[in-house]
């Protein structure tokens, strides 16, 4: 299965082949699938080095005179050129497209320097960005070709691995960025919705049969891969009969993507209760896996049924 870089990469490769504006900047020592780009589009291909700012810069010149820039990074050093993207890429609007890859704790046991816990935070921050972060190839490949055919500044979160039943699956709704993943039909007609997107999304559904089952509840997984802007429609019509939401991410709690759901439901007028689920907003200092750190940070699937379970308790107590 290819890595959701890869696919991004080989589509724009092949559509570079036939589109000179097309220009791929690579910040630090790149990634394997770019040695294509170096070797048969070299006067297509610009490797930075260690310099995101620079990077950022030049990608916004590009764009201003006409180009179609993509600026590869990992993606816990976004941060550093967050002036360069508000200043020279936001302001001006210049449609540039930065690939960020590995997020949340991707990058584990690198230590928090290597981890974005709070890119969602400081990135939703910037006016006029649209911010995705795809589950599935097929969301890989449109929003690549999104970024051809529709530019503007884009924030592409790729996850370094994500499982098969999520990277293979066919079908959603594309263009709202809004997919209904997963639907479990409890004994009740009561209903929650778990939203969520990319690696936690397996935990999630993992979580929902147990849930379902000892509460009877009916259980909807959203896999709500376009974060910014959210498509405030088609959230209503998928959220609007929950009695319950939740949010899980992994990210730290502050600005994140728990709090633009409730920026969402707050500006629908929609009174659901919501429990977030999220890594506290510290740094992860342990060393671990991915899953090792998720445990510990309170996002095993067992506390996240146990949270759950706990909030449909203190809702059925309310009533």
């Amino acid at each position: 299965m290819k890595a959701q870089r890869d696919e991004f990469i080989e589509y724009l490769f092949n559509q570079a082949k036939l589109d000179p504006d097309i220009i791929f900047i690579s910040v630090d020592m790149g990634a394997p699938a770019l040695d294509q780009w170096r070797e048969e589009l070299p006067n297509q291909f610009v490797a930075a080095g260690i310099s995101e700012q620079n990077a950022i810069n030049f990608a916004a010149g590009l764009a201003a005179a006409g180009k179609k820039p993509f600026v590869y990074m990992m993606a816990c050093w976004v941060a550093r050129c967050f002036e360069q993207i508000r200043y020279s890429c936001a302001m001006p609007k210049n449609p540039v497209t930065i690939i960020g890859n590995g997020v949340g704790l991707g990058y584990a046991p690198a230590g928090p320097a290597h981890e974005p816990t709070e890119d969602l935070c400081y990135m939703r921050a910037i006016e006029g960005i649209e911010i995705v972060s795809p589950s599935s190839s097929e969301q890989v490949r449109f929003i690549a070709e999104s970024s051809l055919k529709a530019p503007t500044l884009r924030y592409v979160r790729l996850e370094r691995s994500v499982s098969e039943r999520l990277a293979e699956r066919v079908g959603g709704d594309l263009i709202s960025g809004v997919d209904q993943l997963h639907l479990i039909k409890g004994r009740s007609d009561r209903r929650l919705t778990i939203l969520s997107s990319g690696y936690l999304l397996n935990r999630a559904i993992d979580a929902a049969e147990n849930i379902s089952k000892e509460s009877g509840w009916s259980i909807q997984i959203l896999d709500v891969w376009k974060i910014k802007p959210l498509d405030l429609d088609v959230l209503y019509k998928k959220i609007k009969d929950s009695e319950l939401l939740i949010t899980l991410e992994e990210q730290a709690r502050d600005g994140s993507f728990g709090a633009a759901i409730l920026e969402a439901t707050s500006d629908l007028n929609l009174l659901i209760p919501t429990l977030r689920l999220s890594l506290s907003s510290a740094f992860a200092f342990e060393n671990g896996t991915r899953d090792e750190l998720l445990d510990h940070y309170g996002l095993s699937k067992g506390e996240i049924e146990s949270k759950i379970l706990e909030a449909i308790g203190e809702r059925s107590k309310n009533d």
